[in-house]
């Protein structure tokens, strides 16, 4: 757990990154914006820019993961239910996240991928694929092609993620009153139902919580 200080580094080089990119920002504002006047604090904390914007990259996506539970489902639980309650989980800790500058900056890095994200990706995105592909492997069979399997989960994910990535887009198509009824519980069941129907699988609505 960070100290008081670190945190405030933390937090507040996740805004600085965030709103100018890591090119852009610059340790002096990033201090400036924590309220430290020490200039050695980012060396003495993280060692440079570079590990401080790793720190920080790593810092978001904890912010929102520790928000979603590592399913633990008990034996017998159908692969359907899995698939189900895992877009659930996925759904809930994506669309109802209350991190802007966490999602803005994991958004820029997404784009424009540095060889800090290399092992936020390894650490944090890798594994929630690797139990997405192990419940579709589960649900379609083992002879199921490598490469299918994962454009499958993509495109389970994708539709969540442009959810998130597209709703001022998509407020203004539908309008506000719709857009609102969007919550993350209405679009996981309509996600959930429409790939297990495209995967010609079906499944009780029930998820074990």
């Amino acid at each position: 757990m960070p100290d008081e200080t670190e945190q405030r580094l933390l937090e507040a080089a996740g805004r600085v990154f965030a709103d100018f990119g890591f090119k852009a920002a610059t340790v002096r504002k990033i201090l400036e914006e924590a309220g430290i006047k020490n200039i050695a604090a980012v060396n003495y904390y993280f060692g440079d820019k570079e590990r401080l914007y790793e720190a920080t990259l790593r810092f978001a996506f904890q912010c929102g993961l520790s928000q979603m539970p590592n399913p633990q489902w008990p034996a017998g639980y159908s692969p359907e239910c899995k698939l189900r309650e895992y877009i659930r989980l996925l759904a809930q800790h994506m669309l109802n996240q209350k991190h802007p500058w966490q999602m803005q900056l994991l958004l820029r890095e997404f784009a424009q991928p540095s060889e800090a994200g290399a092992g936020v990706v390894r650490d944090f995105i890798l594994p929630l694929n690797r139990l997405l592909w192990s419940i579709l492997h589960e649900a379609i069979g083992p002879d199921v092609d490598e490469r299918k399997l994962h454009l499958i989960g993509f495109s389970i994910i994708g539709q969540i993620f442009h959810q998130k990535i597209g709703a001022p887009v998509i407020r203004l198509v539908v309008g506000e009153n719709e857009h609102d009824g969007y919550t993350a519980e209405v679009l996981a069941e309509h996600v959930a139902d429409f790939s297990l129907k495209a995967l010609g699988l079906t499944a009780p609505k029930e998820v074990h919580s």
